[in-house]
């Protein structure tokens, strides 16, 4: 892989307008209901499952890293950009550089903003676990059994993690749309259709991606599992798409 291509591509992935507004408008999301609920909850614990449970973010959190990088392919198709791309370096190189530009993107569009309100949630009182009374979060969520085990540092890691990889899988979902339906609306509206469907229909389950970005379901380390399942999933059907496209440049 070419590393000036794609430190090229990289920066174009997270310095663009919605990459901005990807990670501004999921900081919004959840600082809303931090500043709402969680601040003076007592309790680190009931802050951090409070800030994802009631959100809204496991609804509309799949909206959000689609928004920097996963539908750019389409202004290159339709401009035919992606033909003096490839008049300088080959289909699989370019669909590989790609696929790790827009996974970093989607990745730290929901990573950062995670991050900073599960670190600033450690002000709230009580990072220490002593009892449910305190805490106000059950001892059989999972959340609390990481607590237990390792400290309030590995909850934040934990998820961290997560989000960036849903975000990863998820904006790969959307160059997966991009690369076989070169449709900018296409690239910015289904992943969120598709989403809503495994999040709402009953066959979902364990690879829901609505409740693997959680962790508390199926635990985290299952969830990190399957989140990578998906990346590979999505990353194999963008390969796919931009080898069709682009056979005939």
């Amino acid at each position: 892989m070419n590393r000036k291509f794609l430190g090229q591509d990289i920066k174009r992935s997270v310095f663009n307008l919605g990459f901005a507004a990807g990670i501004c408008g999921l900081g919004a999301l959840l600082a809303k209901n931090f500043f709402t609920e969680s601040v003076g909850a007592g309790s680190f614990y009931y802050a951090v499952v409070n800030i994802m449970a009631a959100s809204g973010f496991s609804v509309f959190v799949p909206i959000f890293p689609v928004l920097g990088y996963s539908s750019w392919f389409c202004r290159e198709y339709e401009s035919g950009y992606y033909r003096f791309i490839l008049a300088r370096t080959s289909v699989n190189e370019y669909a590989l550089t790609r696929i790790v530009s827009v996974a970093l993107s989607g990745g730290l569009i929901v990573g950062i903003p995670m991050f900073l309100v599960c670190f600033a949630s450690l002000g709230t009182g009580l990072p220490e676990v002593t009892d449910t009374i305190h805490t106000r979060v059950d001892v059989d969520v999972t959340i609390m059994q990481i607590a237990q085990a390792y400290g309030p540092g590995m909850v934040v890691a934990a998820k961290t993690l997560l989000s960036f990889l849903f975000g990863a899988a998820w904006a790969l979902v959307g160059l997966s749309f991009a690369v076989w339906m070169p449709n900018q609306y296409v690239a910015l509206i289904a992943p969120f259709v598709l989403y809503e469907c495994l999040y709402i229909l009953p066959f979902g389950g364990f690879f829901a991606p609505g409740l693997l970005v959680l962790g508390d379901h199926y635990g985290h380390l299952y969830s990190a599992v399957m989140e990578c399942g998906w990346i590979l999933l999505a990353a194999g059907a963008a390969m796919a798409g931009f080898l069709r496209r682009c056979k005939d440049a």
